[in-house]
């Protein structure tokens, strides 16, 4: 049986790994990357064409990782 690719939870900063933990809880059964953006946190103040950038950028990064 081959394994599932991962699923990739993105935040734009460390408030993520509360809810990762809350769904790696209540789905154990799949494996999981992680991607929080601390580097250009915070996005509250940015406008939303970067903001859009940023998610694209972390979204196409999922991708080549192997993320569903």
């Amino acid at each position: 049986m081959q394994k599932a690719n991962p699923i990739g939870v993105f935040d734009s900063g460390y408030g993520g790994l509360t809810v990762l933990r809350e769904i790696v809880h209540q789905l154990p059964q799949y494996d999981y990357l992680y991607l929080g953006d601390n580097a250009r946190a915070p996005y509250g103040n940015r406008s939303f064409e970067t903001v859009y950038q940023y998610t694209l950028q972390c979204v196409e990064w999922f991708f080549a990782q192997g993320c569903s």
